[in-house]
């Protein structure tokens, strides 16, 4: 991920995924800085409701879908 600011431009490399009570937590390196964020339940619905509502996502989620059963079938042949 990619994360503009005005304090510049930094990479989130995502490293962990963890499901805890309080919502889902992302932990990774943000640049050369240890980096972890909280994404709530209403923050996850209020995401998925922005994407499914702005025009084009559901061609985009259908093509990032497809994509990725292509290049697991291609591992698959390989």
């Amino acid at each position: 991920m990619k994360i503009d600011s005005a304090a510049g431009e930094f990479s989130f490399d995502l490293e962990k995924l963890d499901l805890l009570e309080d919502g889902i937590v992302l932990t990774g390196k943000m640049g050369v800085w240890e980096a972890e964020t909280t994404m709530t339940d209403a923050d996850l619905r209020r995401i998925v409701g922005m994407v499914l509502r702005k025009p084009g996502a559901w061609g985009y989620l259908v093509r990032l879908l497809l994509g990725v059963r292509r290049e697991v079938a291609k591992e698959a042949r390989q």
